[in-house]
């Protein structure tokens, strides 16, 4: 497998009578960008994304932006947790040698590439974790020389930084799921997080060879008022404003699950349409 795209939409209705959705989109490349050839063809994978890895030596790199706060009490456990506001942390190749130098060069170009305020990054928001922040993919690279985290809780999350977010995806928001997300429906709701995850992953159980993955996630809870009849009515429509119109050709896998664990009520579910298989 040289480049793969699947995308998935998990709805899980809450006891507190609002809705989860969580999208996730995953990119995999098999390349090496840290070779010293350059490469020209990049396929699925972001270009910009592409050669931020292979300028700034990047092993993993994991970025969000988040809107409000996620209430644990009301909601359970998110699949992903994010704090408010801008969140940055990055493990760097063991070959960096001014590893603060090129932290700084990457959260400048990064500001650019999402339309943040990540250029207000420095090194009195800056710490490097000895304990925590383990790395995600394979190398298992311990050296905490080479991270580095950041956050910017006052960092306002808007428009601007999800159109190029939607732009990183392979049919961009034309298509697939990403149709949904139409941003006066998300930055109207309780919650809102998107973040990009970067890092190396296995082929294969033996791990012989390695591929990119790049991971998509957006996170959303909406306050759904349960209509007169006592029932908990939701439909994508209500929640986003659109329905799917037409799959992304380039996706080799695109599916919607209903989670439907936090029901303490044992209320039935029925969805509408019916799936054909």
């Amino acid at each position: 497998m040289l480049y793969d795209f699947q995308e998935e939409l998990v709805i899980r209705p809450l006891h507190s009578g609002d809705v989860y959705a969580s999208f996730q989109f995953r990119t995999l490349w098999e390349t090496d960008f840290t070779r010293e050839n350059k490469v020209s063809h990049y396929r699925l994978f972001p270009k910009s994304l592409g050669q931020v890895i292979s300028k700034f030596s990047v092993r993993e790199l994991h970025i969000s932006f988040t809107q409000g706060y996620w209430r644990t009490m009301q909601w359970g456990q998110p699949f992903l947790p994010s704090p408010p506001g801008a969140e940055l942390w990055v493990w760097f190749q063991d070959s960096v040698t001014d590893v603060d130098g090129t932290w700084k060069e990457l959260t400048n170009v990064l500001s650019g590439i999402f339309c943040a305020s990540l250029n207000f990054i420095d090194s009195t928001n800056t710490v490097q974790p000895s304990a925590s922040f383990k790395p995600l993919g394979v190398g298992n690279v311990t050296d905490h020389r080479f991270l580095r985290y950041a956050t910017l809780p006052r960092e306002i999350v808007c428009t601007e930084n999800l159109t190029p977010w939607k732009k990183l995806l392979p049919c961009g928001s034309k298509a697939g799921l990403a149709v949904l997300l139409k941003s006066e429906k998300l930055f109207h709701s309780s919650f809102h997080s998107q973040a990009v995850h970067i890092r190396p992953v296995c082929e294969d159980e033996q791990c012989k060879t390695t591929s990119w993955e790049l991971r998509q996630t957006l996170n959303v809870v909406f306050d759904l008022h349960t209509s007169g009849q006592g029932k908990r009515e939701w439909s994508l429509f209500k929640m986003f404003s659109r329905t799917l119109t037409e799959s992304c050709p380039l996706a080799s896998s695109s599916k919607i699950y209903i989670d439907i664990t936090d029901n303490p009520q044992k209320c039935l579910f029925k969805c509408l349409p019916h799936t054909s298989s």
